[in-house]
């Protein structure tokens, strides 16, 4: 069974560990074995500290998921599971981390068969938002970008701000990403109960209200592929389609596979040295993942 993977983001002060405690709670009554990846922008993780011995936890420090330190997310995300075999894992990103980019550096080749991303929680402070008219433009985009890829978000600090103001906050969000599970938290509480976390029943009734806005999966190649059928196939792909990358062995080129990349419509082959395994991650928003699959199942002859 694959580990579950949860990404909470949001600014600095916005209540993420809160709510981490919270989900890790939850777990613990149900019987899940979790562990915590948390990025920190500074040489000291204080919030690890609070989490308890039940926890498996692993800090990335000195640096942002999504961008400085993105390619050691592969290597911290395979030690949690090998150590530890959780049920969950739980990332707590910097304010400063674009879901999308978390979301990639979440999802590489050489561990996506055994991780299962079940959703992207951002929380939003409601007078920060509403002020972000003052902040620089690039940190005004983030801020509207996490609040648009995500798939659930909870407005904190809605105690300082009227119910006009609240209410303003939802619109404004709800016009970025109509499909967010958009709700208030107050006092650390979440309206509604967690969003996430607590086994397979929990997740069902999650599911039932949660629609995710960006899908992943990966897809293990048996056979080798012929280059020209796949080629066409890429070129043929939904714009749906945001990204895809792993790697593939393709009837010309033996038995070491190529890294393949797809970004923006544009496809990047590169010959690899040594043996990987063959696995492709696609990322998309509202995925026909089944129908994909079938493709890529004809591409390889297996019917």
């Amino acid at each position: 069974m694959k580990t579950e993977l949860y990404i909470i983001g949001g600014f600095l002060g916005s209540g993420k560990t809160t709510l981490l405690l919270q989900l890790l709670q939850k777990e613990k009554q149900a019987g899940r074995k979790t562990a915590v990846l948390m990025n920190e922008i500074g040489s000291l993780s204080v919030d690890s500290a609070v989490l308890g011995e039940d926890t498996a936890v692993r800090d990335m420090l000195n640096g942002c998921i999504c961008c400085t330190i993105k390619d050691e997310i592969e290597v911290e995300l395979l030690t949690l599971y090998k150590e530890h075999r959780p049920d969950v894992i739980y990332i707590e990103t910097t304010g400063a981390a674009h879901p999308m980019e978390v979301l990639d550096a979440c999802t590489s080749p050489l561990i996506a068969m055994q991780i299962d991303v079940k959703g992207i929680l951002t929380l939003v402070d409601c007078i920060r938002w509403l002020e972000r008219q003052r902040l620089p433009i690039a940190h005004r985009k983030l801020m509207e970008d996490q609040a648009r890829w995500s798939d659930a978000v909870a407005l904190t600090k809605t105690d300082l701000a009227s119910s006009e103001q609240v209410e303003q906050v939802k619109k404004e969000i709800r016009a970025l990403n109509e499909k967010v599970d958009l709700r208030t938290m107050d006092f650390g509480k979440v309206e509604g109960g967690i969003f996430f976390g607590g086994g397979q029943k929990a997740a069902r009734q999650h599911h039932a209200h949660l629609h995710l806005h960006v899908r992943t999966f990966a897809y293990e190649f048996v056979n080798h592929v012929p280059r020209a059928a796949f080629i066409k196939w890429v070129e043929q792909l939904p714009d749906t389609v945001l990204r895809i990358k792993g790697f593939v062995k393709f009837e010309d080129s033996g038995e070491r596979p190529e890294l393949f990349q797809y970004a923006y419509g544009v496809p990047f082959f590169q010959p690899q040295p040594m043996k990987l395994p063959t696995v492709i991650v696609v990322i998309g928003d509202g995925l026909d993942e089944e129908q994909l699959k079938g493709q890529l199942n004809a591409l390889e002859g297996i019917f």
